[in-house]
């Protein structure tokens, strides 16, 4: 997990505990500097959690020198990396079940229509997290409609980005509005340019989705 992708998640000791531990079992020789990207520390700190694991009888050096010192997790460390993996699942799961009651109205009233496929329109920030939320949901998205011709022809989310003119409505097929600020702009030019089924995805000031 690439931690510099989150602004509202900060690493726990757990967490890099973990982070450590499971590199070490894919690669026994890794670099400290890869460990230390990994675990979204400074190079200097993977020494202290090294040391505290040799401590704990965690994990184990092997090699002659440092030219071929690799680490090796003990019987314990196993243990250990097993444990850290479940509370770390068991926390993923409520983050993901609050997540989904987050955007619970919205995905109810998606999947009770009777679009079978959606455009989103809007290739930004809200459109991405859109289009990660209703893939996971198993929804099917054809792509983004941008109208900016700097990302028309791209891709944006490994989707696809149309420009408004290549859409032709049809009746099993819905275009989602995700936009902050344009919401009431890009409706306007989505009906300008013949497309049905238009629909807004909003965040109130409360904060509601």
């Amino acid at each position: 997990m690439d931690l510099s992708e989150f602004s509202f998640f900060n690493p726990s000791p757990n967490f890099r505990e973990m982070s450590i531990l499971k590199a070490l079992t894919e690669s026994s020789s890794v670099s400290q500097e890869r460990l230390a990207r990994i675990a979204g520390i400074v190079p200097s700190m993977v020494n202290k959690y090294i040391r505290d694991f040799e401590d704990s009888q965690l994990i184990q050096k092997e090699g002659e020198n440092r030219r071929n010192m690799k680490y090796v997790l003990t019987e314990a460390g196993k243990f250990r990396l097993q444990y850290l993996t479940i509370l770390y699942l068991k926390e993923a799961a409520k983050l993901y079940t609050e997540s989904r009651d987050i955007f619970g109205e919205v995905l109810d009233t998606l999947k009770g229509s009777d679009h079978e496929s959606f455009y989103l329109y809007g290739a930004g920030i809200i459109g991405g997290i859109l289009a990660d939320v209703l893939r996971t949901e198993g929804m099917k998205i054809i792509g983004f409609i941008d109208d900016s011709a700097a990302k028309q022809n791209g891709t944006f989310h490994d989707l696809h980005v149309f420009s408004p003119e290549k859409i032709h409505g049809k009746e099993d097929t819905a275009v989602i509005v995700a936009s902050f600020r344009h919401a009431n702009n890009i409706v306007k030019n989505a009906k300008d340019r013949g497309l049905d089924n238009v629909m807004v995805f909003t965040i109130s000031k409360l904060g509601k989705v």
